[in-house]
């Protein structure tokens, strides 16, 4: 029986389950990063429309780094490595584990959220099948002791928790999509300096400037948002109601709620502009940083015409998922028994909302124009951006 725990492991909250994770991680080795900064060494800002025929519904995404990238970039960009870690085997993935913490170094760990007690409202049945699953969750393990049958975890809430241990080794060997867990872990291979930030800056603003302008694919970058705007109208002709509140309600938990830091990430990359400008002394970057603070307002409006007050059952499932997320971020003594509560509220006002479907039809012009409107304000915020970084070139 294995008991092992990372002695002098600091816990901190986060807005991304990566971001976060790394950032814990890399302040354990005494490298101290903002998550808006660990968000910008990544180039990770982005935009992503995606549907494929054997999904529910398109999501609409924020960052333009897959899987274990935000991981490889960083540590690449710092001057170190990441050894990537995937088996199908319980075995070798407990083994994986225990030899990475007898190393002395916390563990990035690959889970599927649908497996996680603590995720969810009290009595919840686990896997959570009616939440769905998404194995590219991460979070930090940091101890585990196989007698009590517990493992030791921070993910991005205000806590840590303390789960089981056969429920981790499950949520860890998930193979369901879309982004199977496959018991991957992630090692930090640290170089003994890191790099200088200041020459750091320019080459991944550069590249993420690059995936921006030129994506790709068409559904991504800036060319996403007329993608969006192309197939919005499908949303109405393509679904029926069952499943277009389904996407309504998953589209704005993926814009908003669900691990982005708010505002689709741009919330993070607005702090992370202005930590980069006034690290390089560039103005450019401190006005773009200004024009994301309109993009975060234009988001916002998006997100409350997808679940829109004057339609009121829709309205108010916006408001208490606000509400659950707050809830499930803040991790009070009885969280789970007030998520409990949420869900049954949720519940009965999801009955009504779908009586508004019909009417949420009128929408798709309103929402068509602000997406319009952010994809304008966002190409203003990126041209100025590679235009400060020319000049830093100069």
């Amino acid at each position: 029986m294995v008991k092992i725990m990372i002695e002098g492991f600091k816990h901190m909250a986060g807005g991304n389950c990566r971001l976060s994770s790394l950032r814990k991680v890399l302040a354990y080795n005494d490298i101290e990063l903002s998550e808006p900064m660990i968000l910008g060494l990544c180039s990770g800002l982005g935009f992503f429309y995606y549907y494929m025929k054997n999904m529910p519904f398109p999501m609409v995404l924020g960052l333009s780094v897959k899987k274990t990238e935000v991981f490889e970039r960083v540590l690449h960009n710092l001057g170190g490595n990441v050894k990537i870690t995937e088996t199908a085997s319980t075995n070798i993935a407990h083994n994986n584990l225990v030899n990475l913490l007898k190393k002395g170094q916390p563990a990035i760990t690959f889970v599927d959220f649908a497996f996680l007690p603590f995720f969810f409202a009290e009595g919840m049945q686990i896997p959570n099948e009616n939440a769905g699953h998404f194995g590219a969750h991460t979070f930090v393990t940091y101890g585990i002791d196989e007698e009590k049958d517990e493992a030791f975890i921070s993910d991005r809430y205000r806590n840590p928790h303390i789960m089981s241990y056969e429920d981790l080794k499950k949520a860890r060997a998930s193979k369901h999509a879309p982004f199977p867990a496959k018991n991957k872990l992630v090692e930090l291979i640290l170089p003994e300096k890191i790099k200088d930030l200041k020459k750091v800056l320019p080459n991944v603003l550069k590249e993420n400037i690059n995936f921006m302008f030129n994506p790709p694919i068409s559904n991504m970058g800036l060319k996403g948002f007329q993608k969006w705007r192309k197939m919005l109208p499908t949303w109405t002709s393509g679904f029926n109601n069952v499943d277009l509140l389904f996407g309504l309600v998953s589209v704005f938990i993926y814009m908003e709620t669900g691990g982005t830091g708010g505002a689709m990430f741009r919330i993070l990359c607005r702090e992370f502009l202005k930590e980069a400008g006034k690290l390089l002394n560039n103005d450019g970057l401190l006005k773009a940083a200004e024009i994301f603070d309109e993009i975060i307002n234009k988001i916002r409006n998006i997100e409350e015409l997808i679940l829109p007050d004057d339609l009121p059952s829709l309205g108010e499932l916006r408001k208490l998922f606000l509400k659950s997320n707050e809830i499930t971020e803040n991790c009070a003594k009885d969280y789970q028994k007030q998520l409990k509560n949420i869900d049954e509220k949720s519940n009965s006002v999801q009955e009504s909302a779908l009586k508004e479907m019909d009417r949420w039809k009128s929408q798709i012009p309103k929402i068509d124009k602000s997406i319009q409107e952010w994809a304008e304000c966002e190409t203003k915020a990126w041209n100025i951006i590679k235009n400060s970084i020319k000049k830093e070139e100069g």
